[in-house]
């Protein structure tokens, strides 16, 4: 169990903790001329059951209030402390504040310093206390102590070892946040923080994020004791190692994930508390608090309400944020507290939304059963999307009860809950567009593939997963980026159907490097602008793919370079140059070739590496050979 000591600088927090467990929290040679504690301290005290229990003593100081929130974020159980002969001050209620707009589950107060005042002053802060504790929601119990003596503290431990707190659902994934990171000699970089999901094992691989650095765990330490696995909730330093972690990497706010959760986003959707007297300025700039991070952030208001608010947070950078993160919002001017939350939707989508649509889909989100509400919105939900927002396997979310009247669509990783409704309106969209489009052409083979899933008028997933459900039934046929209705036969002139068996054995005898248009033209001993055209002709019907502006690519050939990059692309990414060297095709081909692939959606660029999205055949078909 972990337990945070939150309140005013010099209430006695540090003298509470010696009391406690006997050990000395401020361990900085500053903290301890100054007599304040201005980073994290931690102490831990074995119980006469064989529980170990860890304290966070958390700043109370003003100025540190950003120490304070990279403990806070992460706990279930608070004492605030408050000096008898001071009473509450504005760091005490500031951190009251703060308990309340997270959600922190228990608060138990403690009035130290007894000895400074009569029994009617301890009385009159405890009541105070007490009355502001139920004013945030808190039905607080009130232990008044003297550290010095240890008056009192027999008291505070019966309400710590009383009914304890489960810790919040975080998932199923590893989750940590890193508060410290230090060098140990023979032992390497060492990190801690508080356990938020899932749990760890010496030996597990892990990855550091957002830098998607690869790291395993060399061994651990939970509530500061060697241990062979760590939990949610659990205070652990975790001893890591690997080819690219380097102390200088390591700072924080990053967190150590499992492999699968790496997914940083620099936009978050949250659902907020507005703190007394605090305002949200749509457009206006903060600071946010998320895990043990902080930075600023722009805020968009979606919608203000009696009870608080759902806002977008543009972020500078990318965040590994999950569903229920924790988040404190502070104002960029005065520094002031002035809303606090959790993480709704980390995905937030690309494609704009009116306030209204946007709000509908976060309350969806935020709903009990957020699927059924999602399906009830949307009319269909990305289930991995879904599952990796909230830390869950996505197989958990594919047994899809009757009466939300959906089915299951898309391929194995990628699979997508979509209501009878939806799926109908979608197909019909698709069909109707492709018919539309035969009607207006009928000498050619269809539409491009990206032009027929915009007119779906959906999300890209539905309508990818629809426009496959079609492909499958042999109702739509396609060959690379052209689509057709199956009874749909446009036909290719006879001067062109004659010069294609030529064409293709050019383009073929070049490999992995097909000749330039130019090249094409002399072989054909046409001019080049005739020999273009004739390939925009076939391009029409499927035939070829323009990859660059002067040079156009079979089908297949494309399929056999997306090949090379998904092989490159198991080792963790590859670069351009790491494309070049195994393919032979030359620099300037090279690019054009990647940024072709990252056009289809393919691959992805992030940085310099690039990283495999789909499979090759669900773009080009299953083998990207020709089929008109």
């Amino acid at each position: 169990m972990i337990v945070g000591l939150a309140g005013h600088v010099d209430h006695g927090k540090t003298s509470l903790i010696r009391a406690l467990t006997g050990v000395e929290t401020d361990r900085l040679p500053e903290e301890r001329v100054r007599g304040m504690t201005i980073d994290l301290g931690f102490a831990y005290a074995e119980r006469p059951d064989g529980r170990v229990v860890g304290f966070v003593d958390v700043p109370g100081h003003e100025r540190f209030l950003a120490n304070m929130l990279a403990g806070v974020l992460a706990m279930e159980r608070v004492l605030l402390v408050v000096a008898a002969d001071d009473g509450a001050m504005p760091q005490t209620l500031e951190h009251l504040e703060v308990l309340r707009l997270v959600g922190v589950a228990a608060l138990g107060v403690v009035v130290t310093k007894i000895d400074r005042v009569d029994a009617a002053g301890v009385a009159a802060v405890a009541g105070e206390m007490a009355a502001l504790a139920r004013r945030a929601g808190y039905d607080a119990a009130v232990f008044p102590v003297c550290s010095l003596t240890g008056e009192g503290v027999a008291a505070v431990w019966d309400w710590i070892d009383g009914a304890e707190v489960v810790a919040r659902e975080g998932g199923d994934g590893f989750r940590l946040s890193i508060d410290r990171s230090f060098v140990l000699p023979g032992i390497g970089p060492v990190v801690t923080g508080t356990v938020a999901a899932g749990e760890v094992r010496a030996g597990d691989a892990l990855v550091l994020s957002p830098a998607r650095l690869a790291a395993r765990v060399r061994s651990l330490r939970v509530q500061d004791r060697p241990a062979e696995r760590a939990g949610v909730g659990d205070r652990c330093a975790l001893a890591i190692s690997g080819a690219r972690i380097e102390r200088a990497r390591l700072r924080r706010g990053d967190w150590l994930v499992s492999p699968g959760l790496h997914a940083p986003t620099a936009a978050v959707d949250a659902r907020v508390r507005l703190a007394e007297g605090g305002r949200l300025r749509h457009g206006g700039a903060v600071h946010v608090h998320l895990g043990a991070a902080a930075l600023p952030a722009r805020l968009r208001v979606w919608d203000e309400d009696g009870d608080g608010a759902f806002v977008r947070l543009q972020l500078p950078r990318a965040v590994p944020a999950l569903h229920g993160d924790r988040l404190v919002l502070r104002d960029d001017g005065t520094g002031r507290v002035v809303a606090g939350g959790h993480v709704v939707d980390p995905f937030p989508p690309s494609r704009r939304r009116t306030r209204a649509q946007r709000l509908g889909e976060l309350q969806a989100l935020a709903a009990a059963d957020p699927l059924a509400a999602i399906l009830a919105t949307a009319g269909w939900a990305d289930l991995a999307t879904l599952a990796l927002a909230r830390n869950r396997a996505a197989a958990s979310l594919e047994v899809l009860r009757p009466e939300l009247d959906a089915v299951l669509v898309g391929p194995a990783g990628r699979r997508i809950a979509v209501s009878a409704a939806t799926r109908a309106a979608v197909r019909g969209r698709l069909l109707a567009s492709l018919a539309r489009y035969h009607a207006a052409h009928p000498d050619v083979a269809g539409p491009a593939r990206a032009a027929l899933l915009a007119a779906a008028g959906t999300e890209a997933g539905i309508a990818e997963a629809m426009l496959a459900e079609l492909l499958a039934e042999g109702v739509v046929v396609g060959q690379g980026l052209v689509l057709r209705l199956a009874e749909h036969q446009p036909r290719l002139a006879i001067a062109d159907l004659a010069a294609w068996p030529r064409v293709a054995a050019l383009l073929a005898g070049g490999g992995l490097r097909p000749p330039r248009v130019r090249e094409v033209a002399e072989a054909l001993v046409l001019e080049p602008v005739e020999a273009e055209a004739l390939l925009l002709r076939y391009e029409r019907f499927g035939r070829v793919l323009r990859v660059a502006a002067n040079r156009f690519f079979l089908p297949e050939t494309v399929a056999a370079l997306a090949r090379e990059a998904a092989a490159l692309a198991e080792a963790d990414g590859f670069t351009a140059a790491d494309f070049n060297r195994r393919t032979g095709i030359g620099r300037n081909m090279t690019i054009e070739v990647l940024e072709f692939l990252d056009t289809l959606g393919i691959t992805r660029r992030t940085g310099e590496l690039r990283h495999m999205v789909r499979d090759t055949s669900e773009v080009l078909g299953a083998e990207g050979s020709v089929l008109f």
